[in-house]
Order: structure tokens, then C-alpha cells, then sequence
């Protein structure tokens, strides 16, 4: 080394801590974001490009489409769209990329064979001489013969039909249940994916019956007596009365109903008669415009009686499972609660103020007599929580926009409501359990926990250091979802942002803000039959879309990008030339990205990165700029990857972005600055 040339120092930027708005600029260490679109906050450190979405009906997943490659010796042209069909195997595939000697497709049917001719539409187009690429496969073309792939399969799936934004949305027995207006907006219609497609469900007929003195049971055929209709039973719901008293009443729920019941007559099964009709069947129908809000319960005790049970704010509160709908009578003179909740084998709907209950076990039953009851708070009920806690100790959260009680008890006997916190509440649909409960309030994200500890003070929201987004927000959220396998507490918001919150161990990892193309209005969340965890949202175009899925937006790109805050190196008034730097970055597939950076607090005395477009691969690099755009990285588990840094100042501010609909997720864990101390600030 040359005498007075100054060494080279090192200073490793460990990604983490999530975006702050708010904490002064040395007050912070140095891998915190101070702008940051699209990226999450990982589990395991570092910031990850979040995963894309796409759309979903029941068809096979885009984001599950594969592909294949044959070398081929054409005598007439093949065209992308095309689907090409082997003559000998009568294997096929559609077309999505080709070449002078290739052909690269996907939905394939059978299996070539070398040597076969090809036809489309019956006609020759030549010949299959090798199955795979005439040359090897890059892993940018594997990226977009994928997504090229994806989107042949995204094309087949549609909306739910109907008008407007989807208003509920389930999944239940591995099965997505959407609620959308009808095409008049006159109605609301339950449709459920399939392998085919949106299904319409069936919401099939009721018919009230008094004087019941033998019980019903499900898939008995009744007859009536005198109109000669028939229907069978796919639900009995008594309301009151004993069958033993001969008094019980109710309604029958049929799928459909041959003829017409007449009021009076006698219901019978098997000649004998059991009751008595109140009048004739009625279809059963959804008033349009609701919102619909569902929970689990399980009131028989086998894992197969699990049902839905939700309430949308302009029709009855249901149980549904999936394809019996049972609207639910309790007796309030407006029967349209907008919240529901299952807790100590009681049913919860609420209704403004009001909080209505079932009798114990009885989810048909709301007679005060049998055990159901009323709870009045002074504010709207915006959500009900279900704490964490086995039956003998856990309790019920209920929130109103500004205030939080929990309901301790088990039945109408021994109900205790104790006001946990005035002036600090949660917006509608943002109650979620991870080890603790997290709300989405006026300040901010909320666990019980920083409400016991701060108040309704700003310091009890764990995005305090957000705040400009929140108050941005703060009456904007539409739902909230949890990904557990990310440690994740999800808020979504009506103008297309959410707010992904990582939480592991009870520690805040950090939040970072998502844009989607596609706002959410409703979401959903559940476990497949295989055990995986997967969610979906509905959104105002009509579609149900599949999260944590894909490399896209539903075909559109990805723009992503996180600045860090500036990093002085613990030496603030020191200036220091950056050489260069090193970025370690895993994932499992190509990704590209755009290193740049700024320095100086952005001074305009210091020439800054102009934004300029560079081609180059991780390991060259430019030195005469300050401007570096689409370092590549190829690597399939973890890559260090060099960038270039040029010029002098106190600090410097590290960002990295990517735009693209081919790119699978990819995490940067930590960046190594290089520099020389030089001298002081004068």
C-alpha cells in the first residue's frame, strides 16, 4: 500500500427492521427502509419481493402450468395459439413460443413421439425430431416459457358472474365460495369454483311449520296432505316449541319442492303426519349490496358437522355448508346482522349496538328462555375476536371503532363483559389472531398487549413509525388476512395498498407496504386438503384472485422497490469514498434487479445517480457512473453479487428496485459497503 493511501474498510447493512417515516435519520440502524414498495419484511431477515397473485375459478393454477420443448423440422408455419396435434400418438399442446426449429408448449394431452408428423387443424406442418430444446434452456427463457404458460391458463378463467365488486368470499372443504350481484343488481347470487368453472349454488326453498309433534330428520321425504307437493328435508330448523309438548315450530329447508304446500295442511312422511304447514314454500333469496362476513363452528362435535355461519348487513344471518343455506331467524324486528362469531358453542351476531346471542348449542334457537340473550355496548360492534385459549379459559374480544371489552364466561349464566380499553378500538374486518390478537385501529396495528401497556396513546401501535401512511389509511381498510407461514398480519385498504406486517415470536420484524393493481374487497384464508396454507381475495372487477401465488399481478408486472435510510457508517461528519459493494441475494429462480444509490443526503452538490440504463451481469461493472440498472442474478440458492459504487460523501443511501411478471420471489439479505475514510466536514 502506498504511503498515506488509506485502507479499505468493510460495513455489512443487514436487512431489516421494515420501512420508518417517522425516526430521525442517525436514530436508526442502517438496514431500515425509507421508502419501500412491494417488498416484505422476511422471517429470516432481509427484504423479500413479495410473490404475485392470480386468478382463480376452480381451473388449474397458472402459476402450476408447465411446459415442454420439441425440436421440430417444419414444412409450413406453426403460429403461437396454435395447438399441434401428433399424428401417430395423437398427443397435443398449445403453442406458446416458437422458433425455426422449435416448439415450445403447454396443456399437454398424451405424450409425442420422435419421428411423428405434426398437424394443426389436421394439416401437416412437419415433422418431430427430438423430444427438448435443439440447445440448452437458459433460466431467463425457463422464466418466460413459464409465465408464458401461466398466462395461456390465465386466459381460461373468468369472473364470477354477476355485476359489481365480489362482496364475500370462503374457503371451505377445499372450495372457494364467492358472493357477487346478480347481472340487475337485484339479488345477490353464491357461486363456488369448480374444475369447470363458477357454479351457481342452488339456495333451494323453506317452509315454515307450528304443531310439530314428531321430529323430522333430514332426508325424509314430506308430503302434504292435501296439495299432494313433496319435498325432501335437507334441514330442519327449530326455532321453539317441543316436540314432545306437540308445539314445536320451525322451517324445513329443501333443495327443491315438487307442487305447492297449502297453510294448514298436514306434512307428512311416511303417512304419518308430523306437522303442520304455516303456508306455502318460499324460495330463499339474497337481497343484493351485502357484505358478507363468515366464521367456523362446529355445534354437532364431529370434524364432518363443521359449517359457515356469516352475517352481510341486509339479509338474515346464515349457516351454510357448502350447499344447504339455512337463513337464521332470531327474532329482531331488523334481522340483518353485519357480524358473526362462534364462541363457547354459542352463535354471535351483532347488530349496530347490539350483540345477540344463541342458546347454548342451539344455533336456530334465540329464545331467551333456552339461554340466548342480549349484550348492549353504546358504540357499533366492528368486530368480535375469539382469544387464544382452550374452552375452560379463553374469552371473546369485542371492538368498536374506539373502544375494547372482553366477554369472560361461558354461557348466558355467568356472561361478564369488562371494558379492557376506552379509546382504543378497531376498524371493521381487521381482527386477527397470531400468538396474540392484532387489530387495525385509528393508530395504527394493535395488539392487546401495547393496549394493556400504552392506553390509546399513539406509542401502543406497533406502525407508530409509519404514521403518515396509517393516517392515510386509517378509514380505508376492507379486510385483513393472516400468512403463517410468513409470520404475517395483513391489512388491506379500498385504494389498492395493504400494509404486510411481519410479527415472529411476539417481536415486530417490520411493516412494509404492497400496492395491487386489483383492490381487495373482500379476503379469505385456509388450508388445503393436502395441509397448505393459501388465501384468496375478491375484488371490484368480479374476480376472486389466489394470493402468495405466481410471478405476476395476474399477468401484470411487479414493481417493486425499497430505499434504505442513509448510512453515515457511525461516523456522520466523516466523509468516505465508496468503491464498490456486495449484495448477498437468495432465491430459486432467475430474477433481475436495479442497484442504485444516492449520497450526501441527496445534495445537489454531488453528482447523484441520473437514472441512466446499463446492461450487465453481477460480476462486471462501471466504474465511470454512479448509475447501475438490471443486475442479474442466476444462481439457485444463494449469490453474492457485486455492483460498482463511485464517489464521496458523508453517507449514502443503498436502493434496489425491479419491475417484471416473470420473476419468482427473490430476498436480499444484506449489503457490504466498500469504502476509505477520508476527512472531516468543514
Amino acid at each position: 500500500m502506498a504511503q498515506g493511501m488509506a485502507p479499505v474498510k468493510y460495513d455489512l447493512i443487514r436487512m431489516n427492521g421494515g420501512l420508518d417515516l417517522v425516526t430521525p435519520t442517525l436514530s436508526l440502524p442502517p438496514g431500515v427502509a425509507r421508502d419501500a414498495l412491494n417488498f416484505e419484511a422476511s422471517i429470516t431477515g432481509g427484504y423479500t419481493r413479495i410473490a404475485g397473485y392470480e386468478r382463480h375459478d376452480g381451473r388449474p393454477n397458472p402459476s402450476d402450468a408447465l411446459y415442454s420443448i420439441i425440436t421440430v423440422n417444419l414444412s409450413a408455419t406453426v403460429n403461437v395459439g396454435d395447438t399441434i396435434v401428433g399424428n401417430t400418438s395423437a398427443a397435443a399442446g398449445y403453442v406458446i413460443s416458437t422458433s425455426t426449429n422449435q416448439l415450445v408448449y403447454t396443456k399437454a394431452v398424451g405424450s409425442f413421439t420422435v419421428g411423428e408428423t405434426l398437424t394443426v387443424g389436421g394439416v401437416s406442418k412437419g415433422t418431430l425430431t427430438a423430444l427438448g430444446a435443439a440447445s440448452g434452456t437458459t433460466s431467463l427463457q425457463a422464466a418466460q416459457y413459464l409465465n408464458l404458460a401461466a398466462d395461456a391458463y390465465r386466459a381460461d378463467i373468468t369472473v364470477v358472474p354477476g355485476s359489481g365488486p365480489i362482496r364475500g368470499v370462503v374457503y371451505f372443504g377445499g372450495v372457494v365460495y364467492a358472493w357477487r350481484n346478480n347481472a340487475g343488481n337485484t339479488a345477490m347470487d353464491i357461486y363456488k369454483s369448480t374444475t369447470s368453472g363458477w357454479v351457481l349454488v342452488p339456495l333451494g326453498f323453506e317452509l315454515a311449520f307450528n304443531t310439530g309433534s314428531i321430529q323430522f330428520a333430514e332426508n325424509n321425504i314430506v308430503v302434504g296432505q292435501v296439495s299432494g307437493a313433496t319435498g325432501t328435508i335437507k334441514r330442519v330448523v327449530q326455532a321453539s316449541g317441543a316436540w314432545t309438548s306437540n308445539d314445536a315450530a320451525g322451517y324445513l329447508i329443501f333443495a327443491s319442492v315438487t307442487g305447492t304446500f297449502q297453510a294448514g295442511e298436514h306434512l307428512r312422511v311416511s303417512g304419518t303426519t308430523y306437522a303442520h304447514a304455516v303456508g306455502a314454500q318460499t324460495a330463499i333469496t339474497l337481497a343484493a349490496n351485502g357484505r358478507v362476513e363468515t366464521t367456523r363452528g362446529n355445534f354437532g362435535g364431529n370434524s364432518n358437522q363443521t359449517r359457515i355461519y356469516g352475517a352481510d348487513g341486509v339479509n338474515k344471518g346464515f349457516e351454510f355448508d357448502g350447499t344447504v343455506y339455512v337463513p337464521i331467524r332470531t327474532g329482531m324486528p331488523t334481522d340483518t346482522p353485519n357480524r358473526v362469531a362462534f364462541h363457547k358453542q354459542h352463535l354471535f351476531f351483532s347488530y349496530g349496538q347490539s350483540i345477540q346471542f344463541s342458546s347454548l348449542g342451539l344455533p336456530y334457537q334465540w329464545n331467551p328462555v333456552l339461554g340466548a340473550g342480549e349484550i348492549a355496548l353504546t358504540n357499533d360492534i366492528t368486530n368480535f375476536l375469539v382469544q387464544p385459549g382452550d374452552q375452560s379459559t379463553g374469552a371473546m374480544a369485542i371492538y368498536t371503532d374506539s373502544d375494547t371489552y372482553i366477554l369472560y364466561g361461558t354461557s348466558s349464566a355467568n356472561w361478564n363483559l369488562v371494558s379492557y380499553n376506552v379509546g382504543t378500538g378497531a376498524k371493521p374486518y381487521t381482527a386477527q389472531n397470531m400468538a396474540q390478537s392484532y387489530v387495525f385501529d385509528d393508530r395504527g396495528i394493535i395488539n392487546l398487549q401495547t393496549t394493556l401497556n400504552y392506553g390509546n396513546f399513539d406509542s401502543a401501535a406497533l406502525t407508530l413509525n409509519i404514521r403518515p401512511f396509517i393516517q392515510q389509511r386509517r378509514n380505508l381498510a376492507t379486510g385483513s388476512s393472516l400468512n403463517r407461514e410468513k409470520a404475517q398480519y395483513r391489512v388491506f385498504f379500498s385504494d389498492s395498498y395493504a400494509l404486510y406486517t411481519t410479527i415472529s415470536n411476539n417481536q415486530m420484524m417490520g411493516a412494509m407496504p404492497v400496492q395491487f393493481p386489483n383492490p381487495v374487497t373482500v379476503v379469505t384464508e385456509g388450508e388445503t386438503p393436502d395441509g397448505a396454507e393459501t388465501s384468496f381475495f375478491g375484488s371490484t372487477n368480479g374476480f376472486v384472485y389466489r394470493l402468495d401465488a405466481g410471478t405476476s399481478f395476474d399477468g401484470a408486472e411487479i414493481s417493486a422497490n425499497v430505499t434504505l435510510v442513509f448510512n453515515a457508517i457511525k461516523s456522520p461528519r466523516i466523509l468516505k469514498r465508496y468503491r464498490k459493494g456486495s449484495m448477498e441475494i437468495t432465491g430459486t429462480s432467475y430474477a433481475e434487479f436495479t442497484f442504485s444509490y444516492d449520497l450526501g443526503y441527496s445534495s445537489t452538490d454531488i453528482g447523484q445517480d441520473i437514472g441512466g440504463q446499463y446492461s450487465s451481469n453481477l460480476i462486471s461493472s462501471y466504474w465511470d457512473s454512479v448509475s447501475w440498472d438490471a443486475f442479474v442474478w442466476d444462481g439457485r440458492t444463494l449469490a453474492p453479487s457485486e455492483v460498482e459504487i463511485k464517489g464521496t460523501a458523508e453517507n449514502i443511501a443503498v436502493r434496489i428496485a425491479s419491475i417484471s411478471d416473470i420473476y419468482a420471489q427473490f430476498t436480499i439479505n444484506s449489503t457490504i459497503l466498500h469504502y476509505s475514510m477520508r476527512r472531516g466536514l468543514r
